[in-house]
């Protein structure tokens, strides 16, 4: 019996390795397919972040159109935000973000030094226009600290920008009278 044991054993013994061989790589390819679905989520979402940014900038450019001003968007780099409105005297630089952070502040006031260095102009007006939530009463504060127009609405903030540009033209025309 124990010969008949070795022998079935010493037959076995190939086919047991290459069961915990097939183990691991059926182990191995589930760990690569997990990350591989981990990173189509997150290119997914990066994509869904994009398209919604660009309806509501879309949508921003629209209501500002509305109030006699126009949105421009610009390159990345240099100038680190999302776009430009102009009016007739009012220049504004505009970061569009889902919630708005700390960040979101700083690349929108070094937007305005790159701003004012590659146009010779600075900016009248900055502009965080936040699309996923209103923004909290600290982060408003935050945001006031810096002079920058914080909303939710793009409604707003092209009313805004429109008395805005509506008070440059009046001191424009006192300074010219006067």
């Amino acid at each position: 019996m124990k010969p008949v044991l070795d022998s079935l054993k010493a037959a076995l013994a190939p086919l047991v390795r290459s069961l915990v061989e097939l183990r691991e790589s059926v182990a191995d390819l589930r760990r690569s397919l997990e990350v591989e679905r981990a990173q189509r989520r997150d290119e997914i979402g990066g994509l869904r972040d994009e398209i919604a940014r660009l309806s509501f900038r879309f949508t921003l450019e629209r209501i500002c159109a509305e109030h006699g001003l126009s949105f421009e968007p610009l390159p990345p780099d240099p100038y680190r935000v999302d776009g430009l409105i102009e009016g007739r005297h009012i220049v504004a630089l505009v970061e569009i973000a889902r919630t708005g952070s700390e960040r979101d502040v700083e690349q929108l006031v070094e937007g305005a030094r790159i701003y004012e260095r590659e146009e010779g102009r600075r900016p009248d007006a900055l502009v965080l226009y936040i699309y996923a939530r209103r923004p909290s009463e600290e982060f408003v504060r935050l945001c006031e600290e810096h002079g920058i127009i914080v909303d939710s609405s793009p409604r707003r903030i092209a009313r805004k920008l429109a008395e805005l540009d509506r008070r440059l033209a009046e001191g424009k025309a006192a300074r010219s009278e006067g």
